[in-house]
């Protein structure tokens, strides 16, 4: 995992460097949404994002994620939310159909469960495609990720600027 990593950040690195983007729109607002779906659990999500483009393939992620779920097995049952601030970093491909895979993690709080009502940290990891131009205009994104939270986010949409 640590090899996996640390040539993540080597390709990150790289490109930040080598690239001039001057003339591109570097700021990213999005909502993406998301469900999780397990024997006896379900959640709904939704989370903002603001990413910032560091070079044409590499961009740095902060959001806050909001996640509704409910467990219920053999008759026990409790609902909540988890609010969750994901930070990530992106790699993506250099047209305007990207390919794009990211990594980070971030503090998780959850409500509703008595049982557990600490702060802890989750990972976030992200593959997918994104529709996303060079100059300002909307953004798409869909694909799969695991935000700090408890749902699989699959879809997005947003505006470059």
């Amino acid at each position: 995992m640590k090899k996996l990593i640390i040539l993540f950040l080597f390709f990150v690195v790289s490109n930040i460097w080598s690239q001039s983007f001057d003339n591109i729109a570097k700021n990213i607002v999005y909502i993406d949404f998301g469900v999780f779906l397990s024997r006896g659990i379900g959640a709904v999500g939704v989370g903002l994002n603001y990413e910032r483009m560091l070079s044409k393939n590499v961009s740095i992620r902060a959001g806050v994620n909001i996640g509704l779920f409910g467990v219920a097995e053999g008759g026990d049952g409790f609902a909540g939310t988890g609010v969750s601030f994901p930070v990530t970093v992106n790699y993506m491909t250099n047209n305007k159909n990207k390919f794009e895979v990211g990594l980070g993690g971030g503090p998780h709080f959850e409500t509703g469960n008595p049982s557990n009502k600490d702060l802890r940290f989750f990972p976030a990891v992200r593959l997918g495609y994104r529709y996303q131009p060079d100059e300002k205009s909307a953004i798409f994104k869909v694909g799969a990720e695991v935000p700090a939270n408890f749902y699989l986010s699959f879809a997005g949409i947003g505006y470059h600027f």
